[in-house]
């Protein structure tokens, strides 16, 4: 009888080990942003955009209007004035961190893409 509560007992420890080792860990500390894709990109996937300043834009998805922040690599001459810029996707048609837009034909690289808030309107 003592060996099957022991046994028994070494068998809940080894299942509420998982539990407990995720209790400990503190989410909110370590909060990065994760990485996302705008999918059907080249299918009308992207509605609208906005510069911030000439390193980050706000671009406006068409599915679910979902806003994203897109860091670029480094300065994109002319964001900040650009009536209009291109949107070069990847291979399989989404536009992630590894794509790039187009600034009066100049490529400008992303480094980072993830979920936004709507950006506010500039007073």
């Amino acid at each position: 009888m003592t060996r099957i509560s022991f046994n028994l007992a070494l068998a809940l420890t080894f299942l509420a080990a998982p539990v407990m080792a995720q209790e400990q860990q503190s989410p909110a500390k370590d909060f990065t942003p994760q990485e996302v894709e705008i999918p059907f990109a080249q299918l009308g996937g992207i509605d609208d955009w906005r510069a911030d300043g000439n390193r980050a834009l706000y671009i406006k998805g068409r599915r679910n209007n979902d806003w994203y922040y897109a860091k670029l690599m480094s300065t994109c001459q002319g964001l900040i004035f650009a009536q209009a810029i291109g949107f070069r996707n990847e291979a399989n048609g989404e536009f992630s961190k590894f794509s790039t837009i187009l600034v009066d034909g100049q490529p400008c690289q992303l480094t980072s893409l993830v979920k936004s808030e709507k950006p506010t309107a500039k007073k």
